[in-house]
């Protein structure tokens, strides 16, 4: 059974206390239902290259289109001086921008799920510090479903950046749905409601934590 909670954000933090929060954006009469995907969750820890020379290249950055990478890059959690305020490794994570990267865990229970709209890049984890049981193989997402959805005459925008996205109606379509807007490739990954319901329900059955579901509209 799923926990429906009155906030603005479902952070997927622990198996057994998954929550979403349902959002209608009313945009002109019609009823649309948007939620933004963040790999971030305040609970775990995040992913950081091995290699600062990836990072300042733009192995990890996700804009949209496709991405080949000649070797796997390496990666390593995010670790603490003070060990009190070390947090864990979730199943799912944060690396930059708008991706998100999978263990294989979470790549078993979710990957048919989102393989249509993008595609699954391999990471080599390097775990010194144990917070993920060892060395491994990880899949960062990187969503290619571009769907032009933004108004720009509503949103709230800084010159031509859009800070505060509002949404065309029925430009998103009905069946499960996860894509990027062209204004906001870089920063956001957005799901509608059938996505947002389905990815939920998967997260739960295979207690899957990490990741941050968030309203937006």
């Amino acid at each position: 059974m799923m926990l429906v909670m009155p906030v603005k954000s479902a952070a997927f933090s622990a198996p057994s206390a998954a929550a979403w929060c349902a959002v209608n954006s009313l945009s002109e009469g019609h009823l649309m239902q948007l939620w933004r995907w963040n790999g971030a969750n305040d609970s775990f820890t995040t992913l950081v290259p091995v290699n600062d020379a990836d990072l300042l290249s733009g192995v990890f950055t996700a804009d949209g289109t496709s991405k080949t990478w000649g070797a796997r890059p390496r990666v390593k959690p995010a670790v603490e001086k003070d060990p009190k305020k070390q947090l864990p490794l979730g199943d799912l994570s944060f690396i930059m921008g708008a991706s998100v990267v999978l263990n294989d865990k979470a790549y078993a229970a979710l990957g048919d799920l989102l393989r249509p709209f993008g595609e699954f890049l391999e990471l080599d984890l390097v775990d010194a510090a144990g917070l993920a049981g060892g060395d491994q193989r990880l899949h960062f997402y990187n969503v290619t479903r571009m769907i032009t959805c933004i108004d720009v005459t509503r949103s709230e925008m800084d010159g031509k950046k859009v800070i505060k996205p509002a949404f065309l109606p029925d430009a998103v379509p009905d069946e499960a749905t996860i894509f990027k807007d062209p204004l906001r490739k870089k920063a956001d990954i957005y799901l509608n409601g059938a996505a947002r319901d389905a990815l939920v329900q998967r997260m739960e059955k295979a207690g899957l934590r990490g990741s941050t579901l968030r309203q937006i509209g």
